[in-house]
C-alpha cells in the first residue's frame, strides 16, 4: 500500500508537470493560541525535526494505508430500530471510525518518531479539507491533503502545544 500510494502520487505529480515537493502547497500555519474548545484528540498534526518531505510523505502514506480500512463494531452489526435506528447507528459508526483511525494514526506515526501537535479546528479544516486525517469525505485518500500533511511534518517546528502520544 505504501508503495502504491507513493507511486500514485508520483504519477499525479508527473501528469501535472510538477515534482512532488513542488506540487505541495504551503501548509496552513496554525495560530499560536488554539481555542480551548478544540479537542486535541480530534485536531492534531505530526512533525519530526530533520525529516525530508519525501520521507514524511511516505510515512504518512504507510500509516494511512494501515488505518483507512478500520471499521467500527457498529459498521459490522446490523442496525435495529428501522430507518431512524439505521440513521443513528450510521452516524455513531462514523464517529467511532474517526476515533479509531485517529488512534491508529497516533500509534503508527508515533512509532516512526513523529511528535503530535495541537492545531485549531479552523486550521484543521483547511489542512484536510474538512475531512479526516486518513481519508477524504469520499472515503479515498486525497493526495493534496497528503502533501499538505507531509509538508507540515517536514517543515519548521510548530508553535502550538505538543501533545502526548
Amino acid at each position: 500500500m505504501r508503495h502504491q500510494l507513493f507511486r500514485l502520487a508520483a504519477l499525479a505529480a508527473a501528469a501535472s508537470g510538477l515534482t512532488p515537493a513542488a506540487a505541495a502547497p504551503a501548509p496552513a500555519k496554525p495560530a499560536e493560541a488554539v481555542p480551548e474548545g478544540d479537542d486535541p484528540a480530534k485536531f492534531f498534526v505530526f512533525h519530526q525535526d530533520g525529516v525530508a518531505f519525501e520521507t514524511a510523505r511516505a510515512d504518512y502514506g504507510y500509516c494511512i494505508g494501515q488505518s483507512w480500512r478500520i471499521l467500527s463494531l457498529r459498521d459490522k452489526m446490523p442496525a435495529q430500530g428501522g430507518l431512524l435506528g439505521a440513521l443513528i447507528n450510521g452516524r455513531m459508526a462514523q464517529i467511532d471510525r474517526f476515533r479509531m483511525r485517529n488512534a491508529a494514526m497516533r500509534k503508527c506515526m508515533g512509532l516512526m518518531g513523529y511528535a503530535r501537535y495541537r492545531i485549531a479546528e479552523h486550521d484543521w479544516d483547511v489542512m484536510v479539507k474538512k475531512g479526516d486525517i486518513v481519508v477524504a469525505n469520499n472515503n479515498q485518500v486525497d493526495l493534496e491533503v497528503l502533501d499538505r500533511l507531509a509538508r507540515y511534518a517536514s517543515g519548521p517546528t510548530p508553535v502550538t502545544e505538543r501533545l502526548d502520544p
